[in-house]
């Protein structure tokens, strides 16, 4: 079935865009930019936002999103949204500036029935219209578009968001209680000022999933989470975060090859976690362009490249380094078979420190007299890692399962 998204932007053109809800910046994208993105991964084919007078900032958000080929259509008024809408379509409507998990919203697009999403009545009565005497409507429904039509070539004078709202519960339109927990979090999902988006942003880093590569990123991210949700609220994106990864990962390459290990491993641990960083933020707000993803996935590469450097580096020097090449070259290639058995589908053991457990041991030992130390044993837990895949094939899908 056709499945569009009105979103009703109840903007005010005199004021600038700190006042107006949809244009308050998270993550470097406005809330407005949000709820489009978010409705397109939900399923809807096309976006029609319905606005009265724009604010200057809102058509460059606009711009923005059909710059990036967002199937997207502009109404002043109801009447111009609905012409827009086929009557046979179900609408996910957005009454308002509205921050949800997909989780909440998941299974919208195969909806038949007219349905409101409620909060608890007790819940944000200034921000949320009741229903009645255990129901607020959270400001987001699934309605067809025959009911939006209709409302429309009845309105008069009445408005159009508080009519709609009142036939569609007068035809029976179906409750989905949402799961948000507390009514701070409630409050935050619809921010009405920019003090409200702490709230917001706090509830979706706390709960926002990233992919962690061993104990030593997961032990970065208590930290790095809270660092994410004051970033956030800062004029800094995704992207950005990526570039300076980025650039601590390459140079790391460059502290190796000039022999200075414990810089190269101190360089290393900072764009691991500004990777992790990089995916909070980018859940909170406009994830990084694709090409900066795809290269941070392959940041499991970063450590034995610095590694083959600082080997070939050794063997190049005249006061004998053998042993410490010879271990340093050794831990390179068993590291990069451990890439390539994890590209292939193995599953690695949830006790692994990871790469950011052996930079840290290797920086720490370079720092020593004994660098030999660091080397050998980062290649013996990674020795440990790969016999645990081999035990975990042996033993067959039973064991792999586990």
């Amino acid at each position: 079935m056709p499945f569009a998204a009105l979103i009703l932007a109840q903007t005010d053109g005199e004021s600038g865009a700190a006042t107006q809800p949809l244009l308050l910046t998270l993550g470097g994208q406005t809330l407005l930019e949000r709820m489009v993105d978010q409705a397109i991964r939900l399923g809807c084919q096309h976006v029609i936002i319905c606005a009265g007078p724009l604010p200057s900032a809102l058509m460059g958000a606009l711009d923005r999103l059909k710059a990036r080929g967002v199937d997207l259509a502009l109404a002043r008024t109801p009447r111009e949204a609905a012409d827009q809408l086929h009557p046979e379509e179900h609408v996910l409507l957005f009454n308002a500036a509205l921050i949800l998990p997909d989780e909440e919203l998941s299974g919208v697009a195969a909806l038949t029935q007219p349905t409101l999403f409620t909060l608890p009545e007790i819940w944000g009565r200034d921000r949320y219209e009741r229903i009645d005497a255990q129901h607020n409507w959270a400001g987001i429904a699934v309605l067809p578009a025959a009911l939006i039509r209709e409302t429309v070539a009845m309105l008069g004078d009445w408005a159009f968001g508080p009519t709609l709202l009142r036939r569609a519960v007068q035809l029976g339109a179906t409750r989905r209680a949402m799961t948000i927990l507390s009514e701070a979090d409630g409050d935050a999902m619809a921010p009405v000022l920019r003090e409200d988006l702490a709230g917001a942003a706090l509830a979706i880093i706390r709960t926002a999933d990233v992919q962690t590569d061993g104990v030593g990123e997961k032990a970065l991210l208590p930290p790095l989470r809270h660092l994410a949700s004051r970033l956030v609220l800062k004029p800094i994106s995704a992207s950005m975060i990526a570039c300076l990864a980025l650039l601590m990962g390459w140079g790391s390459l460059v502290s190796a090859g000039f022999g200075l290990m414990s810089l190269g491993m101190g360089l290393l641990v900072l764009g691991y976690g500004l990777a992790l960083l990089t995916q909070l933020v980018g859940q909170a707000g406009l994830a990084e362009r694709a090409l900066l993803g795809r290269l941070l996935q392959r940041r499991t590469l970063w450590l034995p490249l610095a590694i083959l450097v600082y080997a070939a580096r050794l063997v190049l020097l005249p006061d004998g380094q053998g042993v410490n090449a010879l271990l340093a070259l050794w831990l390179a290639v068993q590291m990069l078979v451990l890439v390539h058995a994890h590209r292939q589908g193995a599953a690695l053991p949830n006790w692994r420190l990871g790469d950011v457990g052996a930079a840290v041991f290797i920086g720490i030992a370079c720092l020593t007299p004994w660098p030999w130390l660091g080397f050998a044993l980062s290649l013996g837990l990674a020795l440990m890692v790969q016999l645990s895949i081999q035990m975990r094939d042996h033993d067959g899908p039973a064991g792999a399962a586990d």
